[in-house]
């Protein structure tokens, strides 16, 4: 049963795919294929990680974010006090405009947050347990010097300057943090899988398996669906209606169809269908979502019965249809991969909606007690509530784990059952570890995680801009080590830059 859990992908296909000399390929150009041709092929037909190794990378990057808010929290002077001195630094380095610490800072996130990031996916790869262990044990020792350095931190909340730690706070939530760390393991991702450098068994599997990127998608999907306005329980907007929430999502989703077939740029045919992309996935969703709405207190049951039928619908026989090379000549033939898979994303979403108003409800039953409580009480209410996370995180790998090994394997091309199970699991590991650093520190403003959370999708269209400037601009899959180190460093660079200078004037691009 524990066999998807710990077993890695077959070792003699991830030598093979990722020695420096990239056999397969080379053979291939040596027959004559084109490099489009020996791009798809790099990418294709691989059999992924095991879920321990993608528990371990979800927990290594929010170990890198509170390590960098640790060491700031650290180097405060002590004079301040713990509740001031944060509030003061999150407040002058927070805000990018008239502020000259802004750059500076943002240049020591990108520096202690961004490149050990881009490091674990690729050059320290093979060590991502020992990294993932030293990391947490620092923010251990890191935790127990802050609270030993600043003892007031016990009755803060209490205090005026506690209340202002409590708003700052919802402004800095564990979703805020999800969200950037998603977003930064994607964009690193979808740029570096196109070098030898990093690893075949992080990439996208070709039918099933657990590869680190195949948790992109759905973890987009959840993000979402998290903070939406059924999960705050907000009414429909005013300027609603399934047009206006799908169509900028289907521009875009049109507008990178007509660019990839119009600049012959390499593509994954099985991935999603010949003319289908995650965009319009997106959108199918959204479209979903705005015809059949329904209370986020019922969209989790709703979510149990669409997740059951369209899970019934593969185990008889739609899988064998989906994941089968042969298409039709009809549209749905064409993109049944996208198509069809679109349900186990609403189901997901769905799902994440009520996970997203359960977390509302926790966060205001906490502020609540604020006016009411002793600081024990209301300590002890947290913790209760961090508990709640994991225990749920708990189930959620377990039956992940059980419906991978006793109904049908994880599969993203499908986004089946099991897929969907793997990819909440994920995702609120990465919660939990947020919201127990929470519980612990006060908290501290990231400008690298204010500009991608402030402008997630712009900063996914940046991203996906740039990786395909640098995809025609150089044969990345013959790029040696070094090279290709400088390129995924210098596109970081630019994308950091750019969306900072936005942040900057103070934009927030939103298309809805």
């Amino acid at each position: 049963m524990l066999s998807a859990f710990f077993d890695r992908s077959s070792p003699h296909f991830i030598v093979r795919a990722s020695r420096g000399g990239v056999t397969d390929l080379e053979d291939s150009a040596m027959a004559g294929a084109s490099l489009k041709q020996l791009k798809e092929a790099f990418v294709s037909n691989l059999h992924g990680s095991s879920m321990v190794e993608i528990a371990a990378m979800s927990a290594v990057v929010p170990a890198f974010v509170i390590l960098r808010q640790l060491g700031g929290l650290l180097l405060q002077p002590a004079s301040k006090g713990a509740v001031a001195s944060s509030n003061g630094q999150a407040n002058s380095t927070g805000s990018a405009r008239g502020n000259k610490h802004y750059a500076p800072t943002l240049l020591m996130d990108f520096i202690f947050v961004a490149v050990p990031t881009l490091a674990c996916l690729t050059i320290l790869a093979d060590w991502l347990y020992l990294i993932t262990g030293v990391s947490l044990f620092l923010i251990c020792i890191g935790i127990l010097l802050y609270r030993r350095r600043f003892p007031e931190l016990k009755d803060a909340h209490n205090s005026p300057e506690g209340k202002t730690v409590e708003t700052l706070r919802r402004k800095t939530s564990c979703l805020s943090s999800f969200r950037f760390t998603m977003m930064l393991v994607t964009v690193v991702s979808i740029l570096a899988v196109d070098f030898k450098v990093f690893p075949r068994r992080f990439a996208k599997t070709e039918t099933y398996g657990t590869g680190l990127m195949d948790v992109g998608v759905g973890s987009f999907v959840v993000a979402n669906g998290l903070v939406s306005r059924q999960a705050r329980n907000l009414p429909p907007s005013k300027y609603g209606g399934a047009l206006r929430n799908t169509s900028p999502l289907l521009v875009i989703g049109f507008a990178r169809l007509v660019l990839t077939k119009g600049v012959d740029y390499q593509e994954h045919v099985a991935e999603y269908g010949v003319h289908w992309n995650f965009f319009f996935t997106l959108a199918g969703v959204t479209l979903l979502t705005s015809i059949i709405h329904v209370p986020a207190s019922y969209c989790g049951s709703l979510a149990v019965l669409i997740l059951g039928g369209y899970q019934a619908c593969l185990s008889y026989g739609l899988n064998k249809y989906l994941l089968s090379s042969e298409r039709g000549p009809g549209l749905i033939s064409l993109n049944k991969e996208g198509i069809y898979s679109t349900l186990g994303y609403w189901s997901l979403y769905l799902i994440s909606v009520r996970l997203g108003s359960y977390l509302s409800f926790l966060s205001g039953k906490l502020r609540r007690q604020d006016a009411s409580t002793d600081s024990r009480i209301k300590g002890s209410a947290t913790w209760w509530i961090v508990m709640d996370i994991w225990l749920l995180d708990a189930i959620f790998w377990l039956l992940a784990i059980f419906v991978d090994e006793f109904i049908e394997r994880v599969s993203r091309r499908t986004c089946n059952m099991a897929y969907v199970l793997f990819v909440l699991a994920q995702n609120l590991e990465v919660i939990a570890i947020f919201l127990t650093a929470e519980s612990l520190l006060p908290p501290r403003v990231m400008p690298l995680l204010q500009i991608f959370d402030d402008n997630m999708l712009c900063t996914f269209l940046w991203a996906n801009i740039l990786t395909g400037l640098v995809n025609m601009s150089m044969e990345t899959i013959f790029a040696p080590t070094l090279v290709a180190m400088g390129a995924l460093l210098t596109y970081l660079l630019l994308l950091v830059g750019g969306m900072g200078i936005v942040a900057s004037r103070g934009l927030k691009l939103k298309f809805w």
